[in-house]
């Protein structure tokens, strides 16, 4: 698969999240919150400026960055994930 298909495909799903994502806000049955994320996942992998954009925003970095930094460093911690990450890296 080539760049420009797996970019469209992303893009793709990400319009196809945000779609349901804006039906769960009009009805209270559908959950939207998941599906806005899994949009904006997909939107950042098929559009990398719009990823750069996301990750330069203030928002991003003060409260998105410190929660992955501490999620990354537990997981370092954990013994079960070092020993597959020994596994990887051999």
């Amino acid at each position: 698969m080539t760049i420009y298909a797996k970019k469209t495909c992303w893009l793709i799903g990400a319009i196809f999240f945000f779609i349901l994502g804006v039906i769960g806000i009009i009805l209270p049955v559908i959950p939207q919150i998941p599906f806005l994320i899994i949009a904006f996942f997909c939107l950042s992998k098929g559009a990398p400026k719009v990823h750069h954009w996301i990750r330069t925003r203030n928002f991003y970095r003060k409260y998105v960055l410190k929660f992955e930094r501490k999620c990354t460093q537990v997981a370092v911690q954990h013994p079960f994930l070092q020993r597959i990450a020994r596994h990887f890296h051999h």
